[in-house]
This record gives structure tokens, C-alpha cells and sequence, in this order.
């Protein structure tokens, strides 16, 4: 599993992972609740997104992609 360390509000930012890895986080507001939406510079993680209900401290979040499952689990700094 991967931490990604995330500051608690809803402003773009740059991540931080566990493995060493970065990437942003930005906020859409499509809809009437923000989105927050994770990619990664390299290309070791894929990129997804959680609803307002998903994203909280301790959150684990399985994203399934073509080779693999990975597993990311949010920690707010």
C-alpha cells in the first residue's frame, strides 16, 4: 500500500508518496460536491479520483488498473 500525504483543504497541490514518487491533486467542482483528482508524474501509479465522502485522513482507496490493482491510502499532513 501507498500513503499519499496530502494537505486537508481544497486547493491544488503537489503530493507526496511513501515510495518516493510525486505528483498534484487538483479540485473540480463539476458538480455541487469537489472532486479530487490524483496523478502522478511517473508513470508507477495511475491516476484517479475520490468524491468529497472518500477523501479523509486514513482513507484507503483500490484502483484497478490494466497490469494491476494498486493500493493508495490518503494521510493528511
Amino acid at each position: 500500500m501507498t500513503t499519499i500525504f496530502v494537505h486537508d483543504n481544497d486547493k491544488t497541490q503537489t503530493i507526496h508518496c511513501s515510495d518516493g514518487s510525486q505528483g498534484v491533486m487538483t479540485v473540480s467542482e463539476e458538480s455541487s460536491a469537489p472532486y479530487y483528482n490524483f496523478k502522478f508524474y511517473s508513470h508507477e501509479h495511475p491516476g484517479f479520483w475520490v468524491d468529497q465522502d472518500q477523501f479523509h485522513d486514513g482513507e484507503s482507496v483500490t484502483v484497478k488498473d490494466i497490469q494491476s490493482d494498486d493500493q493508495f491510502q490518503l494521510k493528511f499532513v
